[in-house]
């Protein structure tokens, strides 16, 4: 599979005809192959992986095991409750960063994300901020060596850290999933299900715990880039973080009768907050920019015109489909988060336009949507509000700059800056007794 042709997709309207044979172009097939080489799962959970991988004679453990999170993370109970979960964990890191003198914002935005999500997804047993192994650093380990693990070749030698690293995280969700108790466990219900899952199709704990090493990847490797450069781009424009704070103070932020409570309404910002969520959505178009794959299951003739061969694979890169000129405009390589509002929108906006699924893809497309988009879409715009509301960021060195980014992992989207930015952390309302709250309504 890595070794064949590869057929590279740029055209918004071939991205169609590929989402259009989802069967004959698949993305299991990619999951189950490399997937043992990312977790270093053993030959027997591999075979129950494969098992059935497409769902053509009932149901498979992948295909199961997709069906549960997507169904646990598109419910609005969840996605609030995990969304919550998280953001009360993260308000100690932002009175922590009040405290600050100084932060580098993408370090401080990786340690403190890394701990408040998986919280927010495996309950306070979270293996990776337990006993103080610091195993939320060596996740990230893990994921800098991703692209050396894939190639499977002598990991022990040539990816010592991230194998290490692997191996440890593994053990550690081992012990999890050991004293996982459905119904007395408190987590969230992707958690339950996959715990269920792995029981049912006989997935040993050790086993258990090395797939859940890949789930990391899902749940970290993109929204931390995507949290810091939402930041970033809106700290960099004065006259967008100016017209961002006058429609959160507008529409989602009220007080207590004490006066002395702000409360941040987490849900009627993807309501209200249009300004807001298409920033978010113009970060993606500008920082996305891995690459959607499908494994080519049969001979396949694309749009009546491309015969695409069987065993190879097909790439549609983001970085080429999310400046199409033809779906963005002359402007498409400018960031402007205007693109995505309604016609007419004033600052507090009129609506989210929506893009085109063909040209715009951060979450994946078709049968591959990424599960977690709801979730990573609220806490993403949750935690810039909160930040835009309580702090004004300024740069330690010279002046705020977008940093280019850096590619370490071939799993991820949206790249990390290949430098921090160093910012001064200043509380907006200086020598007030103002305390800020997260609230879901």
């Amino acid at each position: 599979m890595l070794t064949g042709k590869v057929y590279v997709v740029t055209s918004p309207e071939l991205v169609n005809a590929v989402a259009r044979n989802s069967r004959a172009l698949a993305f299991n097939p990619i999951i189950a192959q490399v997937g043992k080489r990312i977790t270093g799962h053993d030959e027997a959970t591999s075979q129950i992986c494969q098992h059935n991988l497409n769902g053509e004679h009932g149901p498979g453990y992948v295909t199961e095991i997709h069906d549960k999170t997507v169904a646990a993370l598109a419910d609005t109970y969840s996605v609030e409750q995990i969304t919550s979960t998280m953001l009360g964990e993260m308000q100690t890191y932002l009175d922590q960063a009040e405290q600050k003198i100084h932060i580098n914002l993408f370090a401080w935005l990786r340690h403190a994300v890394t701990r408040c999500s998986t919280t927010a997804i495996y309950g306070q047993e979270n293996p990776l901020v337990k006993d103080g192994e610091k195993l939320d650093e060596a996740f990230w380990d893990f994921d800098e060596s991703f692209n050396l693990l894939i190639l499977d070749v002598l990991p022990h030698i040539l990816a010592t850290g991230g194998n290490r690293a692997r191996r440890r995280i593994g053990a550690a969700f081992q012990t999890y999933f050991q004293h996982y108790v459905p119904g007395q466990t408190a987590s969230s219900t992707m958690a339950l299900k996959r715990h269920l899952i792995n029981t049912e199709y006989g997935i040993t704990p050790w086993n258990a715990g090395r797939l859940e090493v890949g789930v990391l990847i899902g749940i970290l490797a993109n929204i931390i880039p995507t949290m810091f450069y939402m930041l970033i781009h809106i700290y960099y424009d004065k006259s967008l973080l100016r017209r961002i704070r006058n429609e959160l103070e507008a529409a989602a932020v009220k007080s207590d009768p004490d006066g002395r409570t702000r409360i941040l309404r987490v849900v009627t910002l993807r309501e209200k907050c249009h300004l807001l969520h298409a920033t978010f959505k113009e970060v993606l178009r500008h920082h996305a920019l891995g690459a959607s794959v499908r494994y080519v299951r049969d001979d396949t003739l694309l749009d009546g015109r491309y015969l695409l061969r069987k065993g190879m694979v097909v790439q549609m890169p983001l970085a080429v489909l999310h400046r199409d000129r033809g779906a963005w405009g002359e402007d498409a390589s400018d960031f402007r988060p205007g693109r995505f509002l309604q016609p007419g929108a004033d600052d507090v906006g009129k609506g989210i336009r929506q893009a085109s699924a063909s040209a715009f893809q951060p979450f994946g497309g078709g049968t591959s949507l990424c599960p977690g988009r709801h979730v990573a879409t609220l806490e993403t715009m949750a935690l810039a509000a909160m930040m835009v509301l309580r702090f004004d960021l300024e740069p330690v060195d010279r002046s705020l700059s977008i940093p280019a980014p850096k590619q370490e992992s071939m799993a991820t989207n949206v790249f990390p800056p290949a430098k921090d930015v160093r910012v001064r952390v200043l509380r907006r309302e200086p020598g007030e007794d103002v305390i800020w709250k997260f609230s879901m309504d």
